[in-house]
């Protein structure tokens, strides 16, 4: 199949195709015939390499793999020598999030909630894009919620905020990045601990830790932009590899390292 049928085929799949989104062609050729599909989280400039050494003809990325919207227009110095490294590898790039996210099954929380094995009674609609409530049918206090999620996910850096020793009966998750406008759903009754990436510390974790002052048991989690989307981005890997063939994922790993 070319390059733009595959990416058609992921796009149809969502509720509609967006006219105002990140996602699309961000370089190479879209009528290019595809051997190998590669998905990532983030495609990095290692992962350039890796990609070309594997014989991967196209990918697939969550995040922008450039600075200024993935456009070449006024790049960074290392960026436009990560855009020559692509260059020469003859890849097609394309981008995949809001879709991955505007969809019945949310792919990143999807992978999430599978690769931690929770099992949910309900799913309520979305909050907004890629924010979205679940109550869960099994008795886990945040404590050992976090401890399944670094085991598993395999997170050194996890932080949290709040109560920890109570059971969970809803969870909210913001996987990636999110503001206040859209973690403001934790202090919802509705809302027993919100589960992000990355997050602003003073207005958000400070506030909701006099809120636990005040009596609330509420948890928030922070696992890191990489460690709460990259199972999402595996499970789009495992899909495609069944409908397409010759699909793997590239995993760049955590950015930050213990020192």
């Amino acid at each position: 199949m070319k390059a733009k049928e595959i990416f058609e085929k992921l796009l149809s799949d969502s509720y509609e195709v967006l006219e105002h989104t990140c996602d699309g062609l961000i370089a190479g050729d879209e009528n290019k015939e595809v051997k190998k599909i590669g998905v990532c989280f983030k495609l990095t400039a290692s992962l350039i390499c890796a990609a070309r050494d594997q014989g991967v003809d196209m990918i697939i990325t969550h995040e922008p793999t450039f600075s200024h919207g993935d456009r070449r227009e006024d790049a960074y110095p290392f960026d436009l020598k990560k855009w020559a490294l692509l260059d020469e590898s003859r890849i097609t790039l394309y981008r995949f999030h809001d879709h991955a996210h505007h969809r019945e099954n949310d792919y990143i929380h999807a992978g999430f909630i599978k690769a931690l094995g929770l099992k949910i009674n309900r799913k309520y609609p979305p909050e907004s894009l890629g924010v979205r409530r679940y109550e869960l049918a099994e008795e886990i206090t945040a404590a050992q919620l976090a401890e399944r999620i670094k085991e598993i996910l395999g997170i050194e850096f996890l932080r949290v905020v709040g109560k920890a020793d109570f059971p969970l009966k809803t969870i909210c998750l913001g996987l990636g990045g999110v503001g206040f406008n859209q973690i403001n759903k934790l202090f919802d009754p509705g809302c027993d601990l919100f589960v992000t990436g990355e997050t602003g510390e003073v207005c958000v974790a400070e506030y909701l830790r006099d809120a636990c002052f005040f009596g609330e048991n509420k948890a928030l989690f922070i696992l890191g932009h990489y460690g709460s989307e990259f199972s999402g981005m595996k499970l789009l890997a495992e899909d495609m590899n069944e409908t397409f063939g010759n699909t793997v994922f590239l995993d760049g790993k955590e950015v930050y390292y213990k020192i």
